[in-house]
């Protein structure tokens, strides 16, 4: 966005742990942001960026307990104690968008962890090791889906002397496995509510607010993916891939509310204005598994050049069903065991088969990060359900943080080639 691109020549060349906590970068970066050269692809991302620099500033400024989370953890747990959720997987994303990530994966092998692992972990030890990471009040993690998540925040945790909260999800979702994991969520919440210095009286009636707002977030998300059925090439796959920053963190808060209504409101613009018709001769439709690359590359211009569109994702869609905020735990019990990812292989597969013939897609391409087992492990068994539909799969090899890691020419040849045997 033309904002990051601002931001980064005015502070790249001096950015310190210090920078990050300067009153002058997030003024300048809030300024960047409303300016009128900042000119998001869809109005939703406005609010998108609005509220990832106010939760951001809340982290660096200091003055409200700063909750670390993985990405499955729900946010709806942080935003009733009034914390400030913060997703280092995200900022690993950053940090490899401003082309950062190399230095802080030298850092933490310099620091002895090994490169086998996670580059999104090594990356957030390597910047925490440098002292460009927010502290937290508590680490909390879902043992879904990265094994890497709990053995990194264990890491911080045990450094700083905090604590760890560790939720641990049930791998059969069946209703004795619902009400352990009910009481493991009270549990874990009840100690994250210690650790924010919030009553348990208060935060439960801010998770009761909370889980109503996610509800209603849950509506528009709903709407935006029957919309996106409905007109499929009107939002850009490599659009929407960034769109799971929002799923992850802003639910329980009002912004993922004016998120997907905009969006929603924009598509159907936009549908009954007949955009993305006239360009929809000869696409390959595609079905986008895993994440993406997140440093420089061209690789979705390659995939646009040869005629594809990435048209659905595997992450960026709503895996869960309705929310009562009069039971919060128990909706959120059945959130997280709604999740495709948790439990056996196959279900993943299985879920993957069914997005990719629910959106006609004419092929699919699953990124497999190095150092993510659960998610590259899987792949053959993903492709083996697509083929029996008929629907060939390209495995793609790379990392997602680590631009060393990842050869453009031999990627491009590889997509292209599928690309024509569609």
């Amino acid at each position: 966005m033309n904002w990051m691109a601002s931001l980064k020549e005015r502070f790249m060349d001096r950015l310190s742990p210090a920078t990050l906590r300067s009153p002058l970068l997030w003024s300048t970066a809030e300024g960047l942001a409303r300016s009128p050269l900042n000119r998001p692809a869809w109005r939703a991302d406005a609010v998108a960026l609005r509220y990832f620099l106010r939760q951001t500033k809340r982290a660096y400024r200091g003055g409200d307990p700063v909750v670390w989370a993985n990405l499955l953890f729900p946010s709806e747990l942080i935003h009733a104690a009034g914390a400030v959720p913060f997703y280092p997987e995200m900022a690993a994303a950053v940090a490899a968008s401003l082309e950062l990530a190399p230095r802080f994966l030298d850092a933490a092998a310099h620091a002895g962890f090994s490169p086998d692992t996670c580059s999104f972990h090594r990356a957030i030890l390597g910047a925490w090791s440098e002292g460009y990471m927010p502290a937290p009040a508590c680490l909390a993690s879902t043992d879904y889906l990265c094994d890497s998540a709990p053995l990194s925040f264990r890491y911080v945790a045990g450094e700083i002397g905090v604590p760890l909260l560790l939720l641990e999800i049930p791998f059969r979702g069946d209703d004795a496995a619902l009400a352990l994991l009910e009481e493991g969520l009270e549990e874990t919440a009840l100690r994250l509510a210690e650790a924010c210095g919030v009553t348990w009286h208060a935060y439960l009636r801010g998770l009761g607010e909370a889980v109503e707002l996610s509800e209603e977030a849950r509506k528009r998300l709903l709407e935006v993916e029957e919309l996106r059925l409905r007109h499929p090439l009107l939002l850009d796959g490599r659009d929407a891939l960034g769109h799971l920053s929002v799923l992850a963190s802003s639910f329980g808060h009002p912004d993922a509310v004016s998120f997907y209504g905009e969006l929603a409101a924009e598509l159907r613009e936009r549908g009954e204005r007949g955009e993305g018709r006239e360009d929809s001769d000869g696409v390959k439709k595609l079905l986008w598994m895993h994440l993406k690359p997140y440093y420089p590359h061209r690789l979705f211009e390659h995939l646009q050049e040869h005629g594809g569109r990435i048209v659905c994702e595997e992450y960026n869609r709503c895996y869960w069903g309705e929310m009562d905020p009069r039971r919060p735990f128990r909706s959120l019990a059945r959130k997280l065991t709604g999740h495709f990812g948790v439990g056996e292989g196959a279900r993943r597969a299985r879920v993957m088969r069914e997005l990719a013939l629910r959106h006609r897609v004419d092929g699919a391409v699953h990124f497999n990060h190095w150092g993510c087992r659960q998610s590259a492990g899987g792949a053959a068994l993903v492709r083996r359900e697509l083929l029996r539909e008929g629907i060939p799969v390209l495995l793609l090899e790379g990392d997602c943080i680590d631009s060393r890691e990842y050869q453009e020419g031999q990627a491009a040849t590889r997509l292209e080639a599928f690309l024509e045997s569609l």
